[in-house]
């Protein structure tokens, strides 16, 4: 077979099989619930695409390498992606094995993943990394971890941050400074803090020009496409629709897009939309979307590169206490404009 260039990745058998990645993870793990032609076909991919396979496998059970757990439950794929990526690359680049999971079924599935792998810490994201039976486990197992977007970085050891309450600020005050008034707003899933940060900067950019968050404005929204779908046909439907949409993030805002094309409503001379994150989708639909770039990958990175230096500094008995904030920017694209006439 052919040497490729660089060594094939989780991602890309994910990729080319047409599975996600959770699923590639449960069959190299040789975990149950999932499908025999589903398994066959993920080992086929593997073995095409050169995926070391066995010695993964014979790696994670034996516990000869240092296992890094990466903690998930999200909705949006793109999140899982750039996540995973920063977390992968971060890893490979310390000699350690990160074994991604999906734990849906909170502390239960944590506690599942300490038993089966006994990794040597964990990366945990939202809303994971807000769950306090999580916490106080991983603190009772005394094993480093690192909180992503936790909703209170000062109250933690460790954590990478971004500013998500001026992230939606400024691009709130960008729509603002273009001269829409009535902006509507997709919030996230309750669960995660990082919709109520969000919220918190669209509000506090109205209240900078004077005005109150008009309810008839706001849809609740749960970071999927799906739900995105729905809160903007609800907004687009009403009698005097908004002028632009903030929908906070891009899997959503794309939704939005989407149920504007269906409505013939013109993005963005008749409709501004921006979301949150800056996700590949951002660029690929069109118009591209304005949005708030969020170096999701380079947190994921960031995260491991800290957790790695907490496992140093617990063998020689040091404390560590860390709180990283990245930057986010505002990308400006094709799906703003000033509004119309009124």
């Amino acid at each position: 077979m052919t040497q490729t260039s660089r060594r094939s990745t989780m991602v890309d058998v994910a990729r080319e099989a047409g599975v996600s990645l959770k699923t590639v993870s449960r069959v190299l793990n040789e975990e149950n619930y999932v499908r025999e032609e589903t398994r066959l076909a993920v080992l086929e991919v593997a073995e095409k695409l050169n995926y070391k396979l066995n010695q993964a496998a014979r790696t994670l059970r034996g516990g000869s390498a240092q296992i890094v757990a990466l903690l998930v439950d999200n909705p949006s794929p793109s999140y899982l992606e750039n996540v995973h990526l920063g977390a992968l690359k971060q890893c490979h680049d310390l000699s350690m094995q990160l074994v991604l999971d999906e734990c849906s079924d909170g502390v239960e599935g944590v506690r599942r993943i300490l038993q089966t792998l006994s990794p040597v810490g964990l990366i945990v994201t939202p809303p994971l990394c807000d769950n306090p039976e999580v916490i106080d486990l991983l603190e009772s197992q005394h094993i480093s971890y690192v909180l992503v977007a936790p909703s209170d970085p000062n109250a933690v050891r460790l954590s990478v941050n971004i500013d998500d309450v001026a992230a939606a600020r400024e691009i709130t005050e960008y729509l603002l400074n273009l001269g829409h008034r009535r902006i509507g707003y997709i919030r996230g899933h309750p669960d995660h803090s990082a919709s109520g940060k969000r919220y918190q900067g669209y509000c506090e950019a109205l209240a900078k020009y004077g005005l109150e968050p008009d309810e008839d404005l706001i849809r609740q929204g749960f970071f999927d496409y799906s739900s995105g779908l729905q809160a903007a046909e609800s907004l687009l439907d009403m009698e005097i629709p908004p002028t632009a949409i903030f929908a906070s993030n891009d899997d959503m805002a794309a939704a939005t897009i989407a149920a504007a094309y269906r409505r013939h409503i013109d993005v963005p001379q008749q409709l501004s939309i921006v979301g949150f994150d800056d996700a590949p989708i951002a660029a690929i639909i069109s118009p591209q979307l304005t949005t708030v770039r969020q170096p999701i990958s380079e947190l994921a990175a960031r995260a491991v590169s800290l957790l790695s230096d907490n496992i140093s500094r617990r063998l020689t008995g040091e404390k560590d206490e860390n709180t990283i904030f990245l930057d986010h920017s505002v990308i400006e694209r094709d799906s703003a404009a000033p509004p119309l006439a009124q």
